[in-house]
């Protein structure tokens, strides 16, 4: 048994590096037969390769190698509700400890560069009823930058919001991002318990914090991980009844309407809830649920925007940009391999060895999503940012890993080896 399962690593390990190498090198051959730039240097992945080997990579390193020893065991011996806090802030800290390993001048100013640099387009609108009223019109005509056309309004309108009281600039942003990316673990975790048990979700925790995809955890997407803590809420409410399901089902469908108005792709991530709602028929939290959400998102008709209109005019911005070079075909591979590499090799690995069935529940619910925004055609590239919100209810299939603290490893070592060749703003 020790033999085969020995033999499966393997054959797991050699088919990962293999997906690697074929979307490296299928994308090396797009590269050169398009006479457009693809903005895509490190093909299939955003940014360019530029090994910088020096001693920054200490830096997690170090803090890898403590959340490696400490983890485990509070994840194993702590009760429960004093486990989920730390697992959250080691996320914070490892994310924190790779973007200081970062080379690229703006890793920390995504999210001001992408949309807080742009908070004045409402002021000059006229106010905020104007701007959302004309949002889609500028929208379709592609006047605005490339995020805000690819979105809806609701992350600047946030910013614009917390401008005004006094809250901004990069210290700001990057509190936001480093707060989503915790409560991105904690969320996941409470998930993987509801559906899963406390015992699986225990032994999935450590890897919701070691994993490559932190590295990527400097973008302005990582605040739309504020998706996962509305579905978190609206599965403990299907595992509740009387007043609590109602304050839980009231409490997510706000935060999933509010997680509508920032991210088109929140809809997706709403799929483990549904699955798990059905199983239970829990058709009250479903129905009440949508309807709190439906309220926020048609709540900025009546300043004039409207959502529907939204999507069409960010589809109608895709297929304008460089989207209609990149093509399609190749992100067949490229996505799944960009996936591979965020997710890291444990957790690829956990996937084969993966024998759950409640906990494929939410691992199978999210790779679905995963595969129907490949499908769509609307993910050409840079899902190692786009698809952030996914990635934590994958990762709890770290649970079907025996030797915890040696996966762990491999995963930090993808991570910091991302640090040390990867160039890119995020």
């Amino acid at each position: 048994m020790i033999r085969r399962r020995t033999v499966a690593t393997a054959l797991i390990l050699s088919a990962w590096a293999l997906l690697l190498v074929l979307a490296w090198a299928l994308g090396q051959y797009k590269v050169a037969t398009t006479e457009a730039w693809l903005k895509l240097s490190a093909m299939p992945l955003y940014g360019h390769w530029h090994p910088d080997i020096d001693a920054r990579l200490l830096i997690p390193i170090g803090a890898g190698a403590l959340l490696i020893a400490a983890l485990p065991v509070i994840a194993a011996r702590w009760r429960w509700r004093w486990t989920v806090a730390p697992m959250a802030l080691g996320g914070i800290a490892f994310s924190l400890a790779l973007s200081f390993a970062h080379s690229h001048e703006n890793t920390r100013t995504d999210l001001h560069r992408d949309y807080g640099a742009h908070i004045h387009l409402i002021d000059d609108a006229g106010g905020l009823r104007s701007f959302l009223e004309t949002y889609t019109t500028t929208q379709a005509a592609g006047d605005f930058p490339t995020h805000l056309s690819s979105h809806p309004p609701g992350l600047l309108t946030l910013l614009w919001g917390a401008d005004r009281i006094g809250l901004s600039g990069l210290c700001f942003d990057n509190t936001l991002i480093l707060l989503a990316a915790g409560a991105s673990v904690g969320a996941a975790l409470i998930i993987g318990r509801e559906i899963a048990g406390e015992r699986l979700a225990r032994r999935a925790a450590p890897f919701l914090v070691i994993v490559p995809a932190a590295f990527w955890h400097n973008n302005a997407d990582i605040v739309f991980c504020v998706v996962l803590v509305a579905m978190a809420l609206l599965v403990l409410a299907t595992g509740r009844t009387g007043p609590k399901a109602w304050a839980l089902t009231v409490a997510g469908g706000l935060l999933a309407g509010a997680a509508a108005l920032l991210t088109f792709s929140s809809a997706l991530v709403a799929l483990p809830f549904l699955v798990v709602a059905v199983l239970r028929r829990r058709w009250d939290v479903i129905l009440g649920g949508g309807a709190v959400a439906a309220a926020i998102v048609l709540a900025p008709l009546a300043w004039g925007y409207w959502y529907l209109d939204g999507m069409a005019a960010t589809r109608i911005r895709y297929y304008a940009g460089v989207a209609s070079h990149r093509g399609y075909w190749y992100f067949l591979i490229g996505n799944p391999a960009i996936l591979a590499l965020a997710i890291g090799p444990a957790i690829t690995a956990a996937l084969v060895f993966l024998r759950n069935r409640a906990m494929w529940i939410v691992v199978g619910s999210a790779l679905a999503s995963i595969a129907i925004a490949t499908f769509s055609g609307m993910y050409s590239g840079e899902v190692e940012r786009i698809w952030q919100p996914f990635i934590p209810l994958i990762l709890l299939a770290g649970c079907a890993l025996r030797s915890i603290r040696p996966w762990l490893t491999v995963q930090l070592g993808v991570a910091v080896l991302l640090a040390a060749v990867l160039q890119t703003p995020w």
